[in-house]
């Protein structure tokens, strides 16, 4: 029989609990009621016919939301380093403090900038309705944490997203959220997925995600911080123990977490302004000019 755990101990995942903004819910509640509803049709659509939405379609309308919903939580997501996040199958090695990692690398995701996001999660989550139905959206593998078979099975899974899918793969490899900005112990084995791949690592470093769910909470607005560093390519990490990686990127999230976590980043609505901005100037850049009546009239040698 194994030895209870005294009820003042600690737990290695921090209790978490969403903080909602009560005025904002007022008048939001109708969105968030529509965007439940809306994820519901779109999974009983698709299992009848796959092609019913197509994935660009479920992961920019998932993203949206996500940045929807944003203020209904009071937290805004600052990014740097963007232009990190390599256009092709990658391996995204974030710091984790909360649950709230995995939404705002979700709501960052650009389907016309970088491969879309995929995630390996706890099989329990798909035990709640209301969590499969936002899951199924999108690539998702389940993992059983007891079973070593089915680890094995997941990184197989996600090596195919990763090399036959061009898919930008999220693992945490500290394995437990730290409930604050101190970066966890890394797992050495979580490396292997990135070697089995042949596909860069690129270090996240999340910051205040833990306090989305501080409870009770101590600041209304949070601002989540998001800082993706330079890619680590295969010829570098298949080179390198993966005990020694596991120290490269814990060393890499630590030093950005130091650089910017009192810095003002690029607000998360400005990033996709900026965006469509170049977007605009590029169609107008490469548009034919309209020829001059005149034109027509002028002597080619």
């Amino acid at each position: 029989m194994r030895d209870q755990k005294p009820k003042n101990q600690a737990t290695n995942s921090p209790r978490e609990k969403f903080y909602l903004d009560k005025k904002k819910m007022l008048y939001m509640w109708p969105m968030a009621l529509h965007i439940y509803h809306k994820a519901k049709k779109i999974n009983k659509k698709n299992k009848k016919d796959p092609l019913a939405y197509s994935e660009q379609y479920r992961y920019d309308w998932l993203s949206k939301q996500v940045q929807k919903a944003l203020p209904l939580f009071g937290v805004e997501i600052q990014v740097a380093g963007i232009e990190n996040w390599l256009d092709r199958g990658v391996v995204l090695m974030p710091n984790h403090e909360s649950n709230f990692d995995a939404i705002a690398l979700l709501a960052i995701n650009d389907f016309s900038k970088q491969q879309p996001v995929a995630f390996i999660a706890k099989k329990e989550l798909w035990d709640d309705k209301r969590a499969s139905r936002f899951l199924n959206l999108i690539d998702t593998i389940p993992l059983d944490r007891q079973s070593p078979r089915s680890a094995l099975a997941a990184f197989r899974e996600a090596k195919d997203l990763i090399v036959d899918y061009k898919r930008s793969l999220v693992l945490f490899p500290t394995g437990t959220r730290s409930g604050s900005n101190d970066v966890g112990e890394m797992q050495p084995a979580a490396f292997k997925l990135p070697q089995m791949a042949n596909a860069p690592i690129i270090p996240v470093t999340i910051i205040n995600s833990y306090q989305v769910f501080e409870y009770p909470r101590k600041n209304k607005h949070v601002v989540v911080k998001v800082v993706f560093g330079k890619p680590i390519y295969g010829k570098k990490h298949l080179a390198t123990s993966t005990t020694d990686l596991a120290t490269l990127i814990k060393n890499q999230i630590e030093k950005n977490r130091d650089e910017y976590i009192d810095q003002e980043l690029m607000p998360l609505k400005e990033l996709r302004m900026s965006e469509k901005k170049q977007a605009k100037r590029h169609q107008k850049k490469h548009k034919s000019k309209k020829r001059k009546f005149s034109d027509f009239f002028k002597i080619i040698d």
